[in-house]
């Protein structure tokens, strides 16, 4: 368990990453031609969509981790 609560922090930001980069390499040039600026997003709204993406990603890797971890192994 102690290694799940290692990765989901470690991927929950990589995603924040790759997604805002993915969202800038598109939203840039599509704003720039009609209003010559780039695309605004307020601070405070970034960030609470970054938290809520990483507990989304914390409750999406620990809770099935659990869940697996609770079951009884098959003796054989």
């Amino acid at each position: 368990m102690r290694m799940i609560r290692w990765v989901a922090p470690l991927v929950a930001p990589a995603g924040i990453v790759l997604g805002t980069a993915v969202a800038l390499a598109t939203l840039v040039p599509m704003m720039k031609g009609p209003t010559g600026q780039g695309p605004y997003i307020p601070p405070l709204l970034y960030g609470s969509i970054a938290g809520a993406v990483v507990m989304l990603g914390l409750t999406a890797v620990t809770d099935p981790a659990r869940a697996a971890l609770r079951r009884e192994t098959l003796e054989g």
